[in-house]
């Protein structure tokens, strides 16, 4: 499959499963199906590399995140558990179920939550927005899957196969920038209309309360 790759300097040898911890699926390698996210995440840097890889899935073991209700859900949580521990470590189990995610698969594929949508996860993990409102925003925000290599079986040489690798031209990094604000203005607008609409909602649930019903 073809996927996409940003690094800030470029590729420096052999590709292993790091990464800093407090990613949407921990430490690991990073790529996309979608070319903007990786691009957007470089753009800032000068010496920036941007890769399509053709990548061998073969033989690995995954953790694919659906797009069902639990399976969203479960996503979110698994988000949180990776960004901020602190906000789910009285959950026992559920912090022994996201452990094995990141331990016992060798790639693990799901949405993107890039920091745009930080403000969306906030609210959400706040318990300021409720389960319904956040899945309708989470269906705006179409920046595509990742696939984050776990292992060093995934990080194998012979999966990789690099299409091409540039650096950024200046007409690229002013259309992500542009493509970024326009972003920014539209959720804005969106959250607000997505609150309204569930605000006296029957039938939905809040972080806390999925939490506790999920831990059990």
């Amino acid at each position: 499959m073809l996927l996409y790759h940003g690094s800030k300097s470029g590729i420096q040898g052999n590709i292993r499963p790091i990464s800093r911890n407090a990613c949407d699926f921990g430490s690991g390698f990073y790529m996309g199906d979608k070319p903007d996210q990786p691009k957007g995440l470089i753009a800032a840097y000068p010496h920036n590399k941007f890769y399509e890889i053709e990548y061998d899935v073969d033989g690995l073991i995954e953790k694919n995140f659906g797009d069902d209700y639990t399976s969203q859900i479960d996503w979110a949580m698994f988000v949180s558990y990776n960004r901020e521990p602190e906000r789910i470590a009285q959950y026992e189990k559920l912090c022994a179920k996201y452990m094995e995610y990141n331990e016992s698969n060798d790639m693990i594929v799901g949405l993107i939550a890039d920091d745009k949508m930080t403000q969306v996860m906030n609210l959400f993990f706040g318990g300021i927005m409720c389960d319904k409102a956040f899945l309708d925003a989470l269906q705006y925000v179409k920046l595509g899957k990742q696939y984050v290599l776990k292992t060093d079986k995934a990080c194998e040489k012979g999966r990789f196969h690099i299409q091409s690798e540039h650096k950024l031209t200046d007409a690229e990094i002013k259309l992500i920038r542009a493509q970024n604000t326009n972003r920014v203005n539209q959720l804005n607008h969106l959250i607000d209309q997505i609150q309204t609409k569930y605000r006296r909602a029957q039938d939905v649930k809040f972080f806390d309360e999925i939490l506790e019903e999920w831990n059990k």
